[in-house]
């Protein structure tokens, strides 16, 4: 009797410890979701490139942090080991470059940033709670592209985001054009991967109206880049459905039909015709591309003779401007190339770090993307994947590997597949 007795008190310890566990993992997924759904909210700007939306992480970080201190859970950092190198590379190029103080601001937001990523992975733990946070993403991306449209039809700038120096290009509250047709290229993404809204009609609804809010940015790298997601997450659905070799056959056929296209279509005329379109949106998207391309290469060239003379630690992170200034070159403008800027800016070490996140990422992107819908997370996980290789190939024509939304996909991923793991030992089925 006196066991048994014993052995009360200690039972409800447990069941308080558990409620108060299960208390504190709702309250961390509670703050996450809100902070998912309003990842697009860049303004008003604060001091450091901090933003609203940044209270809302912040908030999400202590939550977890506090979870994580009375839980007996395993907490994972799936992606650290990579971005420890790539912030040890930026530090060492910091230090002897000619911005120390801005690359020791640069170096706090990825350190934030990296935590934000671990706290997204840890309350993405189990199938709900990852399903729960890609549904928010998938229909607040929906609300925000309803909201950019009540801006252009109201005339109301705060939310259109435009700026006299963007031309009619959008930005919604994201700031910049090409950061904003990044998130609406990922959300378009989402909502195939998870298939919400869950009606057809409604989906594909949702489809057009985040298609043309990404056409409204005027973005080029943001039309490469649905073009690359699309194409893949097609190819592998392909090869999910059907097998290997027709998707291997299907392939070779869009690539004939593009080759043959490149070489039948004279797109210099185009884009001239582009560039006198009545519609300002045509104008400022196709009918500019010319142009962004030669300011690309410019700043390509810039930079390969700021590879030549940084040395192989680097000169810290945001000094390309600053170095561009100094040398008068004649085109002044941040790095539009993270690899690049991996180079210049973090050497040789913060390169290796890049590459080994891009690569981690890419083998978690392609696990998940051959494995079934797992637990019903993601119905089409192959436009996950598509998300992932797209916003790679954005990375080479802009940075976004300081963004927001991009490291909360790349956290996503990472749930995927750390979790996933588990729930297949768990059910092999």
């Amino acid at each position: 009797m006196s066991a048994i007795a014993a052995a009360r008190p200690r039972g409800r310890r447990a069941a308080a410890r558990a409620e108060e566990d299960a208390r504190s993992g709702r309250g961390a997924l509670r703050l996450a979701a809100v902070a998912v759904a309003l990842l697009p909210l860049l303004r008003p700007g604060g001091p450091a490139n901090t933003a609203p939306v940044d209270l809302l992480e912040g908030l999400t970080i202590a939550a977890t942090l506090l979870w994580a201190g009375g839980s007996g859970h395993r907490f994972r950092l799936a992606l650290g080991i990579p971005m420890a190198l790539f912030m040890a590379g930026g530090a060492l190029g910091a230090i002897r470059g000619p911005v120390p103080g801005s690359g020791a601001i640069a170096l706090t937001q990825d350190a934030l940033l990296v935590v934000w990523a671990w706290a997204v992975i840890n309350v993405a733990r189990t199938p709900g709670r990852l399903r729960a946070l890609l549904h928010v993403w998938a229909y607040a991306a929906v609300a925000w592209a309803l909201l950019l449209f009540a801006g252009l039809g109201a005339g109301i700038p705060a939310l259109t985001g435009i700026a006299s120096r963007n031309g009619t290009r959008t930005a919604l509250t994201l700031i910049d054009p090409n950061v904003a047709a990044s998130y609406w290229f990922v959300s378009i993404m989402i909502v195939w991967a998870v298939q919400r809204p869950r009606r057809r009609l409604h989906r594909l609804a949702a489809y057009a109206l985040l298609a043309c809010a990404l056409v409204s940015t005027g973005s080029s790298s943001g039309l490469v880049s649905l073009a690359v997601g699309v194409a893949l997450a097609a190819l592998l659905g392909i090869g999910r459905r059907v097998g290997g070799a027709p998707a291997v056959t299907v392939a070779a056929a869009v690539a004939l039909a593009a080759l043959v296209t490149f070489q039948a279509v004279d797109f210099r005329h185009l884009q001239e015709r582009a560039s006198a379109s009545r519609w300002s949106f045509v104008r400022n998207g196709i009918g500019r591309g010319e142009q962004s391309v030669g300011q690309r290469s410019t700043l390509l060239d810039e930079s390969v003779t700021l590879l030549d003379t940084g040395g192989p630690l680097g000169q810290g992170p945001v000094s390309t401007k600053p170095r561009l200034a100094a040398e008068s070159a004649p085109f002044v403008k941040e790095a539009h190339d993270d690899y690049f800027a991996a180079l210049t800016e973090r050497g040789a070490l913060g390169a290796l770090g890049l590459f080994l996140l891009l690569g981690s990422l890419g083998l978690r992107a392609a696990i998940a993307g051959g494995a079934r819908g797992r637990d019903g997370v993601l119905p089409r996980p192959n436009a996950i994947v598509g998300a992932l290789a797209g916003t790679l190939v954005a990375a080479a024509l802009l940075e976004v590997l300081h963004v927001r939304h991009v490291w909360t996909l790349f956290a996503l991923v990472a749930a995927l597949h750390v979790w996933g793991r588990e729930w297949r030992a768990r059910d092999p089925s």
